[in-house]
């Protein structure tokens, strides 16, 4: 069997395998590598905070996986090695065929995704048990905490901020988001009036927001202290806190590939993708979603779509091996869109240049965080 490998089982390489798994040649199989079940990110924070939500930002990726008897899934499996021609794995899986820990490939397809602390992304190789375990154990720890410490002001910092002010109700705890830079969402493309209405409304469930401030003395980790600590601005200013919550740290998960050849990667570490995907210098190897240099937000309505163009040019590969990139598809980077929630009935946007607000946000977004979509994604019910 020849070997149409992926590293990574995201949202963006279920579609990929999905529009892959009808049209393969009888020769050709998927092979899954993933080192964690399917998780959901836009869930996780409220999952981390609201006591019965644990379970919606996680989906087991067999349900998802094609059941037609060719192709292999390797759960709780680890890439440690990419070769031009082949990957080295953690450990041998013999009951799947796979004595050795080198598997051949024809074509790889690269969906690292990125790095972000806990509870954005579970802890390495958590089993689907010990991601729940994790999610309720946070959710006492915010129970037991009543001085909360956001570190960074971008939407992971607003969407757990807003989580636990609107699960606990204006008053019942302190909560303070520090953010260094001049005001909420201020990068580039972002519109004032869009980081001015989530700071308005994080304001009005009692949050303080302090901006333009670093903590200098902040933890290695998002946790619980028990009896609480200072922490300390870069003006003297002290902080104290018996909770603290990292939402900084966002990076491309690309050091498999910084070990195979680093010049393939731009100065911020994303993978250099064509505008088929293939990775730079290498036709055969594929990268999409998070992980890739595609001058778009990084969001899961863009990285599905990556998916399916990565299928279609595969596809069109294994058909006519010598076929030039210029008769592949091309994919033209989505449109700069966003829509951050403030608990389950607030929330701001910015889509198509407007800037939606609370009820906008609530109806699309914040009431369900598009739990509903990655359980189809994943076929479970």
């Amino acid at each position: 069997m020849k070997n149409v490998l992926f590293v990574g089982y995201g949202p963006s390489a279920v579609q990929a395998a999905k529009d892959l798994v009808g049209s393969l040649p009888a020769d050709y199989r998927i092979v899954a590598i993933t080192s964690n079940e399917g998780y959901w990110p836009p869930a996780a924070l409220r999952a981390a905070v609201v006591p019965g939500w644990e379970d919606k930002p996680l989906a087991c990726v067999d349900a998802a996986f094609p059941q037609d008897g060719r192709h292999v899934m390797l759960k709780m499996t680890n890439v440690v090695e990419l070769r031009k021609n082949s990957v080295v794995v953690d450990k041998a899986h013999p009951d799947l065929g796979f004595e050795a820990d080198e598997i051949p490939f024809e074509y790889c397809v690269l969906a690292m995704g990125s790095k972000y602390p806990y509870p954005c992304r579970p802890h390495p190789s958590s089993s689907f048990s010990q991601t729940l375990d994790d999610l309720r154990q946070t959710q006492s720890e915010v129970s037991r905490s009543q001085q909360i410490l956001i570190i960074g002001g971008g939407p992971v910092g607003i969407e757990f901020a807003g989580e636990v002010a609107s699960h606990y109700g204006k008053g019942t705890k302190e909560i303070t988001l520090v953010h260094s830079r001049e005001r909420l969402l201020d990068q580039s493309g972002w519109k004032e009036k869009l980081g001015r209405s989530l700071r308005g409304q994080l304001e009005g469930y009692g949050v303080r927001v302090v901006v333009r401030r670093k903590v200098v003395d902040a933890p290695e980790k998002t946790g619980r202290i028990e009896g609480g600590r200072e922490f300390h601005l870069d003006n003297g200013e002290a902080i104290k806190a018996d909770f603290v919550f990292l939402a900084t740290g966002n990076a491309p998960n690309s050091d498999l590939v910084a070990s195979f050849d680093s010049s393939v990667l731009n100065d911020s570490k994303h993978i250099k993708v064509n505008s088929a995907f293939q990775v730079e210098g290498y036709e055969h190897i594929f990268a999409m979603g998070d992980v890739t240099d595609v001058k778009e937000g990084k969001q899961y309505a863009h990285a599905k779509n990556h998916g399916s163009i990565v299928a279609s040019n595969i596809l069109a590969l294994i058909q006519s091996p010598s076929a030039s990139t210029a008769s592949l598809k091309s994919y033209k980077p989505g449109s700069n869109l966003i829509l951050v929630s403030v608990g389950p009935w607030g929330g701001a946007g910015q889509i198509f240049g407007f800037v939606p607000g609370a009820w906008f946000s609530a109806l699309v977004k914040s009431r369900s965080l598009f739990v509903s979509d990655f359980k189809k994604l994943y076929n479970v019910a």
